[in-house]
């Protein structure tokens, strides 16, 4: 179900026991790829897997600003701290504390806010005041290839999910994420390695390969919610 189209009285007669949290981001993905990509994959993977699992689940309102600071100098990125999204999302756990939820899985769509969620993850497994469990899932690590950012995958999947949001998919400048040299970060900001934005390429990306990365994934999200119950 959808907590955002539903009423309480149907939430109550529902009493969802485990809440999948949607976290993306808005920032460069690109010449080509929205903004958004990051909202739009994990929204869909947490309703598809809502609508296909066996879990008793409800989908959250999708949180849209992440922690990427390092694709700031692009227009239309926006960024939070990572102390803002972890205190946030927090707030939002405390909330469902006295709910039917036992669960929250955040469903991550932006590899920036993997390490605050993953560390607040462990901090609620530890809080007393806290009565639920919470545990963090990326689609990035549920498919076997390289997610590229604005790369072919991440492309396909966006091709399959809102074409006419997708422009001529493009080579990025990079083929790699590359902000490391002899072990230290040399690369602050995206653009020094990758003046398009885009990391990877895109032009052989089709709705198709979309399709079977996107059912990957969910099927993997599926799995992981029966380990979990």
């Amino acid at each position: 179900m959808q907590l955002e189209t539903s009423s309480w009285t149907e939430v109550e007669e529902t009493a969802p026991t485990t809440a999948l949290l949607p976290v993306g981001s808005t920032e460069q993905h690109g010449p080509h790829a929205p903004v958004g990509t990051d909202t739009i994959i994990a929204r869909a993977m947490a309703e598809a897997a809502d609508r296909e699992s066996t879990a008793d689940s409800v989908v959250l309102p999708t949180l849209p600003v992440g922690v990427a600071p390092y694709h700031g100098h692009f227009p239309g990125s926006l960024s939070v701290s990572p102390e803002t999204l972890r205190s946030y999302v927090r707030d939002v756990l405390e909330s469902l504390s006295d709910s039917s939820v036992e669960r929250v899985v955040f469903v991550n769509g932006h590899g920036g806010n993997g390490g605050t969620l993953g560390n607040l993850a462990r901090e609620v497994a530890d809080a007393a005041e806290l009565d639920l469990e919470a545990f963090l899932w990326e689609w990035m690590r549920a498919v076997d290839e390289h997610v590229g950012h604005a790369g072919e995958l991440e492309t396909a999947v966006l091709l399959y999910l809102c074409p006419d949001d997708v422009g001529d998919p493009v080579a990025g400048d990079a083929l790699e994420w590359d902000d490391t040299v002899d072990g230290g970060v040399g690369h602050r900001f995206t653009e020094e390695f990758s003046e398009n934005g885009a990391v990877g390429d895109a032009t052989e990306a089709t709705a198709e390969q979309g399709e079977a990365v996107f059912e990957t994934a969910v099927d993997a999200l599926c799995s992981f919610l029966d380990r979990i119950e």
